[in-house]
C-alpha cells in the first residue's frame, strides 16, 4: 500500500472517527451543565462518575471468555447502540421523573465508549500498511487533542446562545452521525477461528493507568489552583487549553521525527514519557503560586500527552494477535480511565488534609513510580506477539 493510499485511508477514516469523539470528549461537561441545573450538580457528577465507571467495567468484560462475545459485535452495531444510549440520556435529562434513568444509561454509555474506540481502532489499523502504522498513529493522536480542544469551545458557544437545557443534543446527533459515516469506511474481515483470550497480566495497562494518574490529577486540582492560589479563576480554562495546545505541538514534533526509528520499543518510550510527566507535576508544584510557571509547566505536560497516545495504541498492535486488536485498544481507553478516575478519588479524599502542591508531588511519585518499575525489569521480560504483552 502506498503512503498517499494510507493518507487517503486515514483521512476517511477519521470523518466518523471525529463524529465519535467529539461526543465524549463533550458528554462529562455537557451532564454537568444541563443535569447539574436540573437535578443539582451531585447528582451530576454521579452521573459524571458513571461514565467512567463504565469505561472501567471493560476492563472485566473483556478479561473473560465470555466478554469476549462483545468484541464479536461489529463497529457500526457497537457505535449505533452508543448513539441510542446518548439519545436516551438526551431524553432522561428533558423529562424530570426519568432522570434517575440518566444513571445506568451513562454506565452502560462509557462501557460503550470503550469498546466502540477500540473497534474504530481496529477499523483503522487493519488497513494501514505496517510501515506507516506508528506515523498515522501519532498523528491520529493529535487529532484526539485537537476534538478535546473544540469541545469546550462547542459548548461554550450554545450556552451563550441557546443556554445550557438542550445541550446533549448535540453529543446525541454527532453519535447518531458516527454509523452512518461508517458506512462509506470498508470493516476489516477477520478470522472466524476462536479468538485468543486476552489476558490481564501486561505492563500496557500498568503504564496506561500512570498516564491517567498524571493526566487526571492536573485535570481535577487545575481549578482550585487558579481559584484558591491564584484568585484568577478564567486562569483554569486557560491552563486546559495551554496543557491541549501542548499536546498538539508535542504530537505534532513526535509524529514528524519520532516514528521512523527501525527498532521501535513503543512501552520503553512510554515509560521515558512517564519521567517526562512525572518531571513536570513536580515543577508545577514548586511553581504553583506563580501563573507563568503554572502556564508554561502545563504547556511542557501537554508535550509528553500526544506521543504517549499514539505509542500505547502502537503497542497493541505491536504485541498483540490482530484478532485481539479491537479488545487491547478498548483495554487501554479503560485502563487509562482507571488512573484518571484514581487521581479525582485521591483528590478527593487528601484535598482536606494536604496542600495542593503535596498532591501534585504524590501523583507525581505515583506516575514515576510506575514507570521506574517498567524500566527496571525491562530487559529481564521477553515479549509475546500473539497473546499478552509480557513486557
Amino acid at each position: 500500500m502506498k503512503h498517499v493510499t494510507d493518507r487517503s485511508v486515514y483521512l476517511r477514516w477519521l470523518i466518523p472517527a471525529s463524529s465519535f469523539r467529539l461526543p465524549v470528549a463533550l458528554l462529562p461537561l455537557a451532564i454537568e451543565y444541563v443535569i447539574g441545573s436540573a437535578a443539582g450538580f451531585r447528582f451530576a457528577s454521579l452521573v459524571v462518575g458513571a461514565v467512567a465507571v463504565g469505561e472501567i467495567s471493560v476492563v472485566g468484560i473483556l478479561a473473560t471468555r465470555r466478554g469476549q462475545r462483545a468484541a464479536s459485535l461489529g463497529a457500526q452495531s457497537t457505535l449505533t447502540i452508543l448513539a441510542l444510549l446518548d439519545i436516551a440520556l438526551l431524553i432522561a435529562s428533558l423529562i424530570h421523573p426519568l432522570l434517575a434513568f440518566s444513571l445506568p444509561v451513562a454506565l452502560l454509555s462509557g462501557a460503550t465508549t470503550a469498546l466502540a474506540s477500540g473497534k474504530l481502532r481496529q477499523v483503522l489499523t487493519a488497513q494501514l500498511s505496517p510501515q506507516s502504522l506508528q506515523r498515522y498513529l501519532s498523528w491520529d493522536a493529535v487529532a484526539l487533542e485537537i476534538a478535546y480542544l473544540v469541545a469546550p469551545a462547542l459548548i461554550a458557544v450554545q450556552v451563550m446562545l441557546a443556554g445550557a437545557r438542550l445541550l446533549l443534543v448535540i453529543p446525541a446527533v454527532l453519535a447518531a452521525l458516527s454509523p452512518v459515516l461508517l458506512r462509506r469506511h470498508s470493516t476489516p474481515t477477520l478470522p472466524t477461528a476462536v479468538i485468543p483470550h486476552i489476558t490481564l497480566r501486561s505492563w500496557l495497562w500498568v503504564l496506561s493507568a500512570g498516564e491517567g494518574l498524571g493526566e487526571g490529577m492536573v485535570v481535577v486540582t487545575i481549578v482550585p489552583i487558579a481559584t484558591e492560589l491564584l484568585h484568577n479563576a478564567p486562569f483554569g480554562a486557560l491552563a486546559m487549553a495551554l496543557l491541549s495546545l501542548g499536546s498538539i505541538l508535542g504530537g505534532s514534533l513526535y509524529a514528524h521525527f519520532g516514528t521512523g526509528s527501525a527498532a521501535v520499543f513503543p512501552q520503553r518510550r512510554i515509560a521515558i514519557l512517564l519521567i517526562g510527566l512525572s518531571i513536570c507535576l513536580v515543577a508545577e508544584a514548586a511553581g504553583i503560586q506563580n501563573e507563568l510557571m503554572v502556564g508554561v509547566t502545563l504547556l511542557c505536560f501537554g508535550g509528553f500527552i500526544a506521543p504517549s497516545n499514539g505509542l500505547r495504541t502502537f503497542a497493541a498492535t505491536h504485541h498483540f494477535d490482530r484478532r485481539l486488536h479491537s479488545s487491547a485498544f478498548s483495554m487501554i481507553y479503560s485502563s487509562y480511565s482507571i488512573g484518571s478516575v484514581t487521581a479525582a478519588v485521591a483528590f478527593a479524599v487528601l484535598d482536606q488534609t494536604l496542600a495542593l502542591s503535596a498532591i501534585l508531588i504524590l501523583a507525581a511519585l505515583g506516575t514515576a513510580t510506575v514507570s521506574v518499575a517498567y524500566l527496571s525489569t525491562y530487559r529481564t521480560r521477553p515479549d509475546s506477539a500473539t497473546g499478552g504483552v509480557k513486557g
